[in-house]
């Protein structure tokens, strides 16, 4: 018993030490992954921190590109919806879209209703009660990333 447990001392003993030899890329890396981790750093932000930290620069890691910050968010909001294949590129090639061009385009959708009902001569109620609808579909369309 007293055997295992003066081996058990020695190992873990080792793995201190190991720890202290750690070549200094090591270390850097360490030390960058601590840093980032107080930070609370996740995905695309940790990853550029983490190559800056790593490169020896003494800022705080690029910051990301509003492009990439909404890329990064709609890439959680699908994950968080299940979404996947052409569903999930559908939804990322419109919410990845600056929000001037989303409202371009929400904006182009509703022409195309509008011209539509005038093709169907729609006039008053029912003119009304067609573009209330088509504005509806066009919301559920954007929700559900279509």
């Amino acid at each position: 018993m007293r055997v295992a447990l003066a081996v058990l001392a020695l190992v873990f003993q080792a793995s201190a030490w190991g720890a202290d030899e750690l070549k200094p890329h090591q270390q850097q890396m360490r030390a960058c992954n601590t840093r980032a981790d107080q930070k609370g750093l996740t995905s695309g932000e940790r990853n550029h921190f983490m190559r800056s930290c790593l490169k020896g620069a003494k800022g705080e890691g690029k910051e990301l590109t509003p492009h990439k910050q909404r890329s990064q968010a709609c890439g959680q909001q699908a994950k968080e919806k299940r979404l996947q294949g052409a569903a999930r590129r559908g939804f990322m090639t419109e919410c990845e879209k600056p929000p001037v061009k989303q409202a371009v385009a929400q904006d182009q959708r509703m022409k195309d209703c509008e011209s539509r009902a005038d093709k169907r001569r729609l006039e008053g109620d029912d003119r009304d009660r067609y573009l209330k609808g088509c504005q509806t579909a066009l919301k559920q369309q954007a929700a559900s990333g279509k």
